[in-house]
């Protein structure tokens, strides 16, 4: 089939959207030719890698707004308004590369929320939309853990979700065509109205490759430190304050505990504070931003990986840090909730800060004093890592193509 995407975010070896964008291009084309509409500015990443691994048949078409636009993106502030003129601009592009190659599919991927809009719809030919999430958002109990700035932010992010399932009228039609939807989390499979559910399919929007992944877990060592790591942008809904508080609790039992943070962000300072006065600044160490092959040395050293985010999706390292074989300790909510299982972490329900940081300090000292309870969970995470493995995904995506393929031949 010809397939044309659209990925305003895509790019080669990144996490997030970028990724998304990037991972899903490539499953789509083991299968189909593929035309891929993306941000200019991706354009020299994109053409290094190709470069480097040719692709025949996927065909990228760059495309970006006029230069004194720009100004929109300075800041999270003017994002929402330069990709909606964005999506505006490739819709027109869209309908003349439609012209010429008649697709047989159109197919949104990023960005993938359910409350940022997409014009792909109004092609009129068969449309897939997604993954997108967006419904996944911080429980209100947790809201006290965030300064005044980020709650306001959080309020207006869920009006906007909500203004936009409601009234929009663009995300209202995109509901309305889409042959088929793809849900990133079942928080956000489940806000999808009613009459729409039956074209709704669950699929986790990240993975992992597997080819370039040659990281294995260190054998314990007798009478060693008892390790623990987290990693990830050091913002207010990854949960960091969680997981400081719950180590506090930790090291009154645990002398021997020590908690490495890598990543960098608007809440450094803030958690710094936050060790300093729970007297644990000695035992915890920010370690600031590292290129990759750093962090999965330190996740091959670790013990246990914490990761109480209040709000992902999908989470690119928690994958990696399974594939390196570490235990996981989370919340069982949004997309770390869905990926980790009893087999290779332990889950903590979210009803309270307090609960939580309770539990996530029991879970911690748990696997602290149980080596062979580690070492179980260290196996069963790299099987599980493995479930998630991009080859795979794109398999999935080939059956879900392969069923919206039968479903347009029967009408």
């Amino acid at each position: 089939m010809k397939v044309l995407v659209s990925a305003y975010a895509c790019e080669p070896h990144k996490g997030s959207e970028p990724g998304v964008g990037w991972n899903w291009v490539k499953q789509i084309a083991r299968f189909h030719e593929v035309w891929v509409i993306t941000r200019a500015n991706n354009k020299e990443k994109i053409e290094e890698e190709l470069n480097r691994n040719p692709i025949s048949n996927i065909h990228f078409i760059y495309y970006d707004l006029p230069k004194w636009m720009y100004f929109w993106k300075r800041g999270q502030r003017g994002v929402y308004f330069y990709y909606c003129f964005w999506q505006l601009g490739i819709f027109f592009l869209a309908k003349k590369l439609h012209k010429r190659h008649q697709f047989d599919i159109v197919h949104h991927l990023t960005f993938g929320n359910n409350w940022m809009p997409t014009f792909m719809p109004f092609l009129n030919i068969p449309f897939i939309w997604g993954p997108i999430g967006g419904a996944e958002t911080v429980p209100k109990n947790f809201k006290s853990e965030f300064s005044f700035k980020w709650r306001y932010y959080e309020t207006l992010r869920n009006f906007l979700q909500w203004w936009a399932l409601k009234l929009d009228p663009i995300i209202k039609m995109a509901l309305k065509r889409s042959t088929i939807i793809i849900a990133r989390t079942k928080i956000t499979q489940n806000v999808i109205p009613k009459k729409y559910k039956s074209k709704t399919v669950l699929i986790l929007e990240s993975g992992i490759s597997m080819e370039d992944f040659s990281y294995k877990k260190m054998e314990p060592k007798k009478n060693n430190n008892f390790k623990i790591l987290m990693v990830g942008r050091l913002i207010y809904l990854k949960g960091f304050s969680l997981a400081i508080k719950a180590f506090a609790k930790l090291v009154k039992e645990m002398s021997n505990s020590v908690f490495f943070i890598i990543g960098g962000g608007p809440e450094m300072k803030n958690l710094k504070k936050l060790s300093k006065r729970l007297a644990i600044e000695d035992k915890v160490q920010f370690l600031g931003q590292l290129p990759r092959t750093e962090v999965l040395k330190h996740m091959a050293e670790a013990d246990v990986f914490l990761y109480p985010s209040l709000k992902d999706a999908g989470a690119w390292v928690l994958y990696e840090a399974m594939l390196v074989g570490l235990p996981v300790v989370c919340l069982d909510y949004a997309g770390p909730g869905e990926i980790v299982t009893k087999e290779c972490g332990i889950k903590v329900k979210v009803e309270t800060p307090e609960q939580v940081v309770n539990d996530l300090a029991s879970a911690l000292k748990r696997l602290a004093l149980d080596n062979d309870l580690r070492y179980k969970l260290s196996q069963g995470a790299k099987k599980r890592a493995a479930y998630f493995a991009w080859d795979r995904k794109g398999e999935i995506i080939k059956n879900i193509y392969k069923n919206f393929w039968g479903e347009q031949n029967r009408k």
